[in-house]
Parts: C-alpha cells; sequence; structure tokens
C-alpha cells in the first residue's frame, strides 16, 4: 500500500513539473482584452488559461475572492485569425476544454475574446468584443 501511495505522490508532482500547477489571482480593475494580457505578462504570468473542469472552479474562487462573479472577468481565451477556433493566448494552446453560456459564442459585433461570468447556470464564459472594459480580469501563475 505504502508503495502505491508513494507511486501515485510521484507521478501527481511529476505531472506538475511537467504540465504545471496554475495558481489563479483576480484583480478588480474596469480593463479591456490586451491591457490585461499585458498586466499578467508583466506580472510573470499569463492570461487565465482554463483546461479542466478543476482550473474553472478555481478561476471563479479567484474572482470571488475579490469581486463579483456575475460580473464580466477577462480570461485568456480568443479567436482572433480564426473565427470560432479559441485559443489559450498566454499558453499558445488550442482550448479543447470549453465551457460557454448558453447561446455563447455568438460573435455578436465580431467578439473574439473571452469573459467568465456566473449564473444561475454556474461560471460559464461568453464571447466579447476586445475593446469591452470588463469588471476585471485573471492571471495564471505556472508553479
Amino acid at each position: 500500500m505504502f508503495k502505491l501511495l508513494l507511486l501515485l505522490l510521484c507521478l501527481a508532482l511529476f505531472d506538475i513539473q511537467v504540465n504545471g500547477f496554475k495558481h489563479y489571482v483576480a484583480y478588480k480593475r474596469k480593463i479591456k482584452f490586451f491591457s490585461a494580457w499585458q498586466q499578467c505578462r508583466l506580472y510573470n504570468g499569463h492570461l487565465a488559461s482554463i483546461e479542466t473542469p478543476d482550473e474553472n472552479a478555481r478561476v471563479a474562487r479567484a474572482i470571488k475572492a475579490v469581486g463579483d462573479i456575475t460580473d464580466d472577468w477577462y480570461i485568456g481565451g480568443t479567436d482572433i485569425g480564426f473565427e470560432g477556433r479559441f485559443v489559450w493566448i498566454g499558453l499558445n494552446k488550442i482550448a479543447s476544454y470549453l465551457n460557454f453560456n448558453p447561446g455563447e459564442p455568438n460573435n455578436n459585433k465580431n467578439e473574439d475574446c473571452l469573459v467568465m461570468k456566473g449564473s444561475k447556470t454556474g461560471e460559464k464564459w461568453s464571447d466579447v468584443s476586445c475593446e469591452y472594459e470588463a469588471e476585471g480580469f485573471v492571471c495564471a501563475f505556472i508553479v
């Protein structure tokens, strides 16, 4: 039993070293997408990438710690360059886990950037104009 637990611990630590564990911090400040992206880079992080339901929940917790989850908060997804195919700008990686609100993404008026917003259906995403001033943004830090 001890060997099995040790093996599982080693595998978990290996996964964290290879893929990194993301720590999320939300910043409450009216901001546009590319300014948020720059701020995260200045803080030695990246605009939040969300690759699992667990990460989605952790981003929501970070937002709730500083503000209202029912407001719009920038995360690092964008489909600039290829409409409908979202990538995580901080990882340069196609977004395979998606968690959109019903009816989203809708690209209404050329919406290419993602926000998280809480509602009765949970903490889900919507596309917005990159020039939209969101309530805040979430940075991810690989630890």
